[in-house]
């Protein structure tokens, strides 16, 4: 794709970790600040979200930040931690597998 000199192509509309901590805190921990949320912290080892929670997730991202995911990204493995909810948002926008 061409573009005029000084215009940069439309970047990927980028999910930041704070965002889905907050969101992971606000539905799931509501007595936990969102800071206390490490990024790597396993939610599904300790308890925090379950299956059902992996497809609030995901509908929040859809409803909230237009990244829909597919059956095959629905794993709990793209779930697990803040951190990897977002590398699977991020490949979701860019078209990626999961």
């Amino acid at each position: 794709m061409t573009t005029e000199p000084g215009i940069e192509p439309e970047e990927l509309i980028r999910i930041s970790e704070d965002q889905i901590a907050r969101f992971v805190v606000e539905r799931f921990l509501p007595d936990v600040e969102w800071t206390e949320l490490a990024a790597d912290e396993d939610l599904l080892a300790t308890g925090v979200i379950d299956s059902l929670g992996v497809l609030q997730i995901a509908s929040w991202l859809a409803k909230q930040h237009g990244i829909a995911l597919a059956g095959p990204e629905l794993t709990s493995g793209n779930f697990r931690s803040v951190r990897t909810i977002r590398a699977t948002a991020e490949r979701a926008e860019a078209g990626g597998v999961a």
